[in-house]
């Protein structure tokens, strides 16, 4: 029998065209390597595109996950250059708001938390806050402001590095699933997909959620998925405010909940349909909470995020989810409630024990999985697997490894 001819030939196949696949391509297109991608859709179509693309260094834990968010945030400016600035980088900060008196005595030990962490954070007032972010919600008192933090358009960044690996000569498949690996004995050659083979010595797997089913292939590393919601509107007037974090619901706040003094129930997520959270059968990964506010270049407002449906990879947002992001936006911001809604999204998460990433090489593959802060870890994931596969030195690969024992002796994380 006569083989039939490949899709294509690359020196590396990269599986998952979101931020840390497509940041992965480039970089390793910029190291000479001939590059494949491959995408189940389209690039931006799962997480990466379906998120506030807030790029938050205050919310981040002291240490190499704060080290992340600072490299990757560099990174964005650096690509700019690099690929033009059309995904709508801006670097103007962003603000912690609060609505209560006990609020603001919890989050003073956070600011002095995050002074320590070398972060540029001060309280500001409410009149303060408003030059920050006209579109500070009327229920704020006052907020904390980071100088440091940042926001993309997450969906235009994808497509901007995606055109830029085209024109560089990376070759790019959408709606092409794969279905497995092709290899020789222990070895990869290579991937099966549903238009044909594609044949290279290097599979790079970033497929985001979906990276749950890669024990077949051998890749086992404990995920835990969640759903996180948004609703956007019709376009506003245009009130450009930085990225603003809100205190009713502080889920990916990890700077503030591993506080000694930090009291859930004075940032407690909205809550409309009843849920008992001290039901033994309601643990918090049922129902959770992250709240944000952006406003894209549009003028469209996203505001979000719910989290739910914890271990599923249903893509698709619950009528719970739905009323508590409406509940919440109406109480803050009564006068827009005639605004349509433009859009429900929910995009699919996955995270590891210890909330940090795999860049790693895992059973004759690569893999960079379980970003928690894709906004942040994204890019500096891609730099780092493209240094590990071109035999490079650098400051972080050996501590994103998956055989960390963080990993190996930790349940997986519940966020």
């Amino acid at each position: 029998m006569v083989a039939s001819e490949p899709l294509a030939t690359a020196d590396v196949i990269v599986v998952g065209a979101g931020i840390a696949g497509m940041c992965t391509a480039y970089e390793l297109r910029a190291r000479g390597y001939d590059v494949a991608v491959l995408d189940q859709r389209f690039a931006a179509f799962g997480g990466s595109g379906r998120n506030p693309g807030a790029v938050w260094l205050q919310l981040q834990r002291g240490g190499l996950e704060l080290d992340l968010a600072r490299a990757g945030a560099a990174l964005y400016a650096e690509y700019a250059d690099r690929i033009g600035g059309g995904f709508d980088h801006r670097t103007r900060g962003g603000l912690f708001f609060y609505e209560t008196d006990e609020q603001q005595e919890i989050l003073a030990d956070y600011v002095a938390d995050r002074r320590r962490h070398g972060l540029s954070v001060e309280f500001v007032t409410r009149a303060d806050a408003l030059a920050h972010a006209p579109l500070l919600p009327s229920t704020a008192i006052g907020a904390v402001y980071c100088a440091e933090d940042a926001q993309i358009d997450s969906q235009r960044f994808v497509r901007a590095l995606a055109t830029s690996c085209t024109e560089a000569g990376v070759k790019r498949f959408d709606n092409t699933p794969v279905l497995s690996t092709i290899r020789r004995g222990d070895t990869i050659t290579g991937v099966r997909t549903t238009r044909g083979d594609v044949h290279g010595p290097g599979v790079v797997w970033a497929t985001g959620a979906w990276a749950r089913g890669l024990d077949a292939e051998g890749v086992s590393i404990a995920l835990t998925t969640s759903r996180m919601g948004q609703i956007v509107t019709q376009p506003l007037a245009q009130r450009p405010s930085v990225v603003m974090h809100g205190p009713r619901g502080v889920a990916s706040c990890g700077a503030l909940t591993d506080l000694p003094g930090f009291r859930r129930e004075a940032f407690a997520a909205p809550n409309p349909l009843g849920v008992v959270r001290d039901d033994p059968d309601a643990t918090p990964s049922d129902w959770d909470y992250d709240d944000s506010i952006t406003q894209f270049s549009d003028g469209s407002l996203h505001i979000g995020s719910s989290i739910d449906i914890t271990g599923s990879l249903n893509p698709h947002i619950s009528m719970r989810a739905t009323q508590s992001m409406i509940s919440t936006t109406i109480d803050r911001y009564a006068e827009y409630s005639t605004f349509g809604v433009t859009s429900l999204w929910a995009g699919l998460q996955s995270t590891t024990a210890d909330l940090l990433p795999v860049v790693d090489r895992v059973d004759g593959a690569y893999a960079t999985i379980g970003h928690a802060s894709g906004m942040a870890t994204g890019p500096v994931a891609g730099r780092i697997l493209a240094c590990l596969i071109a035999g490079e030195h650098h400051e972080f690969a050996d501590s994103l490894r998956a055989d960390r024992p963080s990993l190996t002796s930790s349940p997986p994380a519940h966020v």
